[in-house]
């Protein structure tokens, strides 16, 4: 159980951020690749924050795991081809690799060629990486050999180490105690990863399927980022336990599930739970580590009141009976917003909370199109105008009046050069004026 005093909310409005969405490019079966390559190009943006879904045929959760896997792995090789100390070796990297799912149908680290052999002191070993990382059930002997070989060079070392200390790379000589640990230069925690995911409605019908969704969710995105961990206490060599590298926000997708919300909302009643009965579950989700924080999608405000009342309601019985609480309030709230409808009610409902809101569609695409398939929002003549003003795109002005207007944004694309223009947001978020945000505040319909 949690004390009431580490539940109840910091009531101050949470720094916006800039972070990457994955929605519309397709479930796995036809936008693997394109969710894939669209991840990767914006890693090496610089983007750290990236929000997906259970949902089946919009999100490809798997292509978003894997690329940021594959990203992690190149920093690291790029780390070692520079001659920097890392906090890996060549087994745990391929381990980690190995370690996500074997049926990726691209895997960039392939087309890296001889990068490995670059690698210093972890070439040797690393050499047959880039082939290993893809294919199917064909390739589990292969692998099985290589992680034998692996084991055996391992023993050859730490027998040479113990004959003759003198020649213990210092790998070996961690792993025994007889060399100190290592600052840790590359690892999902120094990349500063911060992954969200959703649960969909239709999954929600009972608090341990809501649990285990989130565990699963939280291994398929993050789980190459747990042998980090797991090295690094080893290397500590003082018993600590690792624990597993956690998602940034898992969410209640949607607040029931919805006649043809999803092709599986098929009668409007597969989400079995109430509302709060699932925000009961999300709590424990919490406490067994698998998100930092937890929060709710497409709610209205009446609905997010009624968690807040239900929150509240638990915090008072528990200060009157000293009975401990889960009690959470929702950190975060993910729904619509953009210039012509910004939600404020919501907003500020959750401002006075202390919950932080993610604005989803910021660029307009939730508006009606005008019949020449024109974006409302893109081409309203005050935004055109801000755009000219600053040289800015018309979507970095959108952004930037969401960032300073203190909703944190998840844009995507799948175009290099607008991902690098949208990148520019994470360094530069506020360049549109207070004056120019007034009147970009007078084009509401609200």
């Amino acid at each position: 159980m949690t004390d009431v005093a580490d539940t109840a909310p910091a009531l101050k409005l949470p720094s916006p951020w800039v972070g990457f969405g994955t929605a519309g490019y397709g479930g796995c079966s036809s936008g693997y690749q394109l969710t894939y390559d669209s991840v990767f190009k914006a890693l090496e943006n610089n983007f750290r924050r990236f929000d997906t879904a259970e949902a089946e045929g919009w999100y490809c959760q798997e292509a978003v795991g894997t690329a940021l896997r594959d990203y992690t792995a190149k920093r690291v090789i790029d780390e070692a081809d520079k001659g920097i100390d890392i906090s890996v070796d060549e087994a745990m990297l391929e381990e980690a690799l190995e370690n996500a799912d074997d049926n990726a149908s691209f895997d960039p680290m392939s087309a890296m060629g001889g990068m490995a052999g670059g690698m210093g002191g972890m070439g040797g070993a690393m050499g047959g990486m880039g082939g290993g990382m893809g294919g199917g059930g064909g390739q589990m002997d292969e692998k099985q050999q290589r992680k034998l070989e692996r084991e055996q060079e391992r023993a050859r070392k730490k027998a040479e180490c113990e004959k003759d200390p003198s020649k213990c790379d210092e790998a070996t000589a961690r792993t025994m105690n007889k060399a100190p640990p290592r600052h840790e230069k590359i690892s999902c925690a120094s990349l500063r990863l911060r992954i969200s995911s959703k649960i969909a409605p239709y999954d929600v019908t009972s608090s341990d399927n809501i649990r285990k969704h989130a565990e699963k969710t939280r291994k398929q995105l993050l789980g190459f980022c747990d042998m980090f961990s797991i090295r690094s206490a080893i290397a500590k060599g003082d018993g600590s336990m690792p624990e597993p590298f956690p998602l940034d926000v898992y969410y209640l997708h949607a607040p029931e599930c919805w006649e043809g919300w999803h092709p599986k909302c098929e009668t409007g009643e597969e989400m079995t739970m109430s509302l709060r009965e699932a925000w009961e579950a999300m709590e424990l989700v919490k406490k067994d580590k698998n998100a930092v924080k937890i929060g709710l999608s497409n709610v209205s405000e009446e609905e997010l009141q009624d968690i807040i009342d239900f929150v509240k309601e638990r915090w008072a019985k528990s200060m009157e009976t000293g009975e401990p609480t889960n009690a959470i309030m929702p950190h975060v709230i993910q729904n619509h917003a953009d210039p012509l409808e910004p939600n404020i009610d919501m907003r500020l409902l959750c401002q006075e909370n202390g919950i932080d809101f993610v604005s989803y569609s910021t660029l307009g695409t939730q508006q009606e199109f005008n019949e020449e398939g024109e974006n409302p929002v893109l081409t309203d003549a005050v935004v055109k105008k801000m755009a000219e003003k600053y040289e800015r795109s018309e979507a970095e002005v959108v952004l930037s009046w969401a960032l300073q207007s203190g909703m944190s944004v998840i844009p995507r694309s799948q175009d290099e050069e607008h991902i690098k223009q949208l990148s520019n947001l994470i360094t530069d978020p506020s360049f549109v004026s207070w004056e120019d945000l007034d009147e970009i505040d007078t084009i509401s319909i609200e």
